[in-house]
């Protein structure tokens, strides 16, 4: 149900467009730590969808170590930032180049740019920006504390679902031979309930908020779940859990 974020950052690509006349403006989500160019308005190439963002690399990697908005007034000649995408930038004729970060809760979430092709004053394009990224960011957090509650309403009839007997998980008479073949495997409720919130997408920080336990007891349930199950990660739990009949 949650609206696209890709789109959201395209129209605020597209706004930053309208706000500043003759600029090029792009923009990326954070994904498993890196940012990868998905939202552009006004560029004369496609290259600019080609860039793939870390920290540390480019004005934008710059930026997102340090958390605050950046700008070069001459992209070509800045010697303060690595030029791994010269290509890509310079492609477009880019001289003055803006990024601000899209920050959630502490939490780096994408990046949008402002380029202009001709030397601009870099403080409208930051402000710009810092406008736009703000809206964004607010924008996201909303759709996330949604997401949250919905996942919590999920966490809470999950938790009512719980079976009664998971100590000793032994297999009853109506369950498959081949199930009733295997040795029996124990789980207390609590490494249960801890399951099937993981498995609902729930964080450790947010698990311990719905159970009223510290984050190490969440963590060393979830661990000596994990252990007991022979899983190396918490989703090869849930799903070995599940196999074994041990959540509902």
């Amino acid at each position: 149900m949650r609206p696209s974020d890709v789109a959201l950052i395209r129209q605020a690509s597209r706004e930053v467009r309208r706000s500043i006349r003759g600029a090029v403006s792009f923009a990326g989500l954070c994904d498993q730590g890196q940012v990868r160019v998905t939202a552009v308005a006004g560029a004369a190439t496609r290259k600019l969808s080609s860039i793939v963002l870390m920290p540390s690399r480019g004005l934008g990697g710059r930026s997102w170590e340090v958390r605050r908005p950046l700008v070069v007034d001459d992209y070509a000649t800045a010697d303060e930032i690595t030029h791994d995408f010269d290509e890509q930038i310079l492609s477009e004729g880019i001289v003055t180049l803006a990024v601000a970060p899209i920050i959630v809760r502490r939490r780096m979430r994408g990046l949008l740019y402002a380029g202009t092709r001709s030397p601009a004053g870099g403080r409208e394009l930051v402000r710009c920006l810092e406008r736009q990224a703000g809206q964004v960011a607010h924008e996201l957090d909303v759709r996330d504390q949604v997401d949250l509650r919905l996942r919590m309403l999920l966490a809470a009839e999950a938790i009512r679902t719980v079976p009664a007997r998971v100590d000793g998980g032994r297999v009853g008479s109506d369950e498959s031979a081949a199930r009733a073949s295997e040795p029996a495997t124990e789980l207390t409720p609590r490494q249960v309930e801890v399951l099937a919130l993981v498995e609902l997408g729930l964080r450790n920080s947010e698990i311990a908020a719905h159970l009223g336990l510290s984050l190490p007891t969440v963590k060393s349930y979830l661990r000596a779940a994990m252990a007991r199950l022979h899983a190396s990660t918490r989703q090869a739990a849930v799903i070995e859990a599940r196999r074994l009949g041990l959540m509902s």
